[in-house]
């Protein structure tokens, strides 16, 4: 019994060797991507063995041929108009917390002098009609109005920091 407890420390050590060999061996053993998650080599969707890797020499895709279906959206931002509607309230609600954190003693007076600017008053306008009118639409026209929403959001934050700005300027110069 001595004599094994004496050992104890050689044994773990060859158990944890023998361990780090054979995880060793089993990752180095699949030398690509498909071998070592278990999958057979075979092209996805097509169930044909593939006979290796692509030809270095091989020329990159050209464009000729392809054509764009006009009724898909290829713009940069391809999702349905509800979504990139919901995207553009939620960037402009985040940009009037920050501006309203990042100056917390002069935004409240400076989001009433705002809200009383004739074409601020002539933006909500604007926007509460395009909601009015969002409901009965149908894609087509909800993403052609998407664009016009996104101008509408910028104009006001834009004029919103201005006179955040100038209202920040004016307290630290009558800090000074």
């Amino acid at each position: 019994m001595k004599d094994f407890l004496s050992r104890r420390p050689l044994l773990i050590g060859l158990v944890l060797f023998a361990l780090a060999w054979a995880a060793f061996t089993w990752l180095a053993s699949g030398s690509s991507e498909d071998n070592a998650s278990g999958r057979s080599p075979t092209a996805n969707g097509t169930h044909k063995a593939t006979t290796g890797s692509r030809p270095a020499a091989s020329a990159p895709r050209s464009l000729q041929g392809l054509t764009v279906d006009e009724k898909q959206d290829i713009s940069a931002d391809g999702r349905p108009p509800n979504a990139r509607r919901e995207s553009i309230v939620r960037t402009g609600i985040g940009e009037l917390q920050e501006m309203k954190q990042m100056n917390l003693a002069v935004f409240d007076d400076a989001a009433k002098r705002w809200n009383a600017q004739p074409r601020v008053k002539e933006i909500i306008a604007q926007w509460q009609a395009t909601e009015a009118a969002w409901k009965t639409q149908d894609d087509d026209a909800k993403a052609a109005v998407v664009p016009q929403m996104e101008a509408m959001w910028k104009e006001a934050l834009g004029l919103l920091r201005e006179e955040v700005e100038k209202s920040a300027r004016e307290a630290a110069a009558g800090v000074k």
